[in-house]
């Protein structure tokens, strides 16, 4: 299996994916290596085996090493700047950037100061376009030396592994699989795209023996918009995300207040700017309101501009980037989640907040409204209605204890059993 990120170390939802996803494979008989481009010293595993390419060379003119050697050996590289980072467009970092080094250092979460950093940069370095290039001629040193000859299929996550999955696929003579999470397209919301991004994607789903879409919008996507045939997309669900138990009453910000929150990046598709549209009527009606938006991205200015023009400062709160505990007590503290993405492949974040008992609003526009029942829906456009919903859920107990008690057993069913066994399945049909 090939993948970018791998918990604790990931900047967006497919890596969390990647690692729900392989546990389950685990559990349900499968053996798999993990192919990372990049994996720091501390990141261990007690389940897969997590492979290291970056510490791979050419040792001598053979065909031939031992594992040992591999395991021991290293390239030196060069990374020069680009304004190209994990899960986003090259005109979003360049704003992002800005926004970002606000949070990169040290930010304020309620009742104590924590330190942040940017895992993205530690991942996906400087030149992301570079670094898929250097995997990929690793992954094919890696395979000349006789790594992964047992192996009997390649299943490879997102854009940023399919060059190095097309070589492994040609040199070892085995089945390859893509797992589409979003597309260049579904990024850009149609407004553009980059070439050189879709010009990688659309070569993995022509090379792949099959393709995995995670919603049927992206089934859809990759059929109008890459010109891949029906037949050769399976979609795949995804399962939901395990939350800690731990509890977190958030007092010093919560107090009397009720609090609505977003977690994801702060960018166009994430639809950011409708949740802070809602939130303004929604204080109208229900002024104990206070209102947590964690993550960063290119609208996260924007978002902040808005609030202060409102004159609602001390009813916001702006984390920037978070971590898994951070998204724990988030939840622990809120009252309503609301996923107000324009477009979302799937969404992970419900699932998580109604782990956590937190009544959930999403947009029509999102793949887990495919998969979920027990939450309020709305289309990202009608803010009206979001601030409605929202307004419902503050103000009528008997119907939130209903969500928070419904939506809950709905997630916690939501496993990550049945989409394992539906990608064990298909590897048993493209190796037989």
């Amino acid at each position: 299996m090939f993948g970018w990120e791998f918990p604790p170390y990931f900047a967006g939802g497919v890596g969390m994916v990647c690692k729900e996803l392989a546990l389950q494979l685990v559990d349900q008989g499968a053996t798999l290596d993990y192919v990372m481009p990049f994996a720091p010293d501390d990141l261990q595993s007690n389940f897969v085996n997590l492979v290291d390419a970056s510490r791979i060379k050419i040792i001598d003119a053979s065909r031939h090493a031992t594992d040992e050697q591999l395991r021991n050996s290293g390239i030196k590289m060069t990374r020069v700047k680009s304004l190209l980072a994990a899960y986003q467009t090259p005109e979003e970092y360049e704003k992002t950037l800005k926004e970002v080094s606000k949070y990169s250092s040290s930010t304020f979460y309620p009742g104590k100061e924590v330190k942040r950093r940017d895992p993205t940069s530690k991942l996906y370095g400087d030149n992301l376009l570079a670094e898929i290039d250097m995997f990929a001629h690793r992954i094919a040193v890696m395979v000349e030396h006789g790594a992964f000859k047992d192996s009997e299929i390649i299943h490879a996550h997102d854009w940023t592994t399919v060059p190095a999955a097309i070589i492994a696929k040609r040199l070892l003579n085995i089945p390859l699989i893509v797992h589409v999470h979003i597309t260049e397209v579904n990024k850009n919301a149609g407004l553009g795209v980059n070439p050189e991004v879709y010009s990688v994607e659309r070569e993995g789903m022509m090379a792949a023996d099959k393709i995995i879409a995670i919603s049927n919008t992206i089934k859809d996507t990759v059929m109008e918009h890459y010109g891949v045939p029906e037949e050769k997309i399976e979609v795949i669900h995804n399962g939901g995300v395990t939350m800690s138990p731990v509890m977190f009453d958030g007092k010093d910000f919560k107090g009397d207040n009720k609090v609505v929150s977003y977690l994801g990046r702060v960018t166009g598709m994430k639809g950011p700017l409708n949740f802070v549209d809602a939130a303004l009527k929604v204080l109208q009606h229900c002024p104990n309101t206070k209102f947590i938006m964690a993550g960063a991205g290119d609208q996260l200015q924007s978002c902040m501009d808005r609030v202060k023009w409102a004159g609602v400062e001390n009813k916001f709160y702006f984390h920037g980037f978070y971590n898994r505990d951070d998204a724990d007590r988030f939840f622990d503290m809120s009252d309503v989640f609301v996923l107000p993405s324009i477009m979302e492949p799937f969404g992970v974040t419900p699932l998580e907040a109604m782990c956590k008992e937190t009544p959930t609003i999403v947009t029509k526009q999102s793949g887990v409204a495919e998969v979920i029942n027990h939450c309020f829906k709305v289309d990202f456009w009608d803010i009206d209605k979001m601030a409605s919903q929202i307004i419902t859920l503050l103000k009528y107990p008997p119907l939130h204890k209903t969500m928070k008690e419904y939506g809950y057993k709905e997630a916690k069913a939501t496993t990550w059993e049945k989409p394992a066994r539906k990608c064990l399945a298909l590897y048993g049909r493209m190796t037989q």
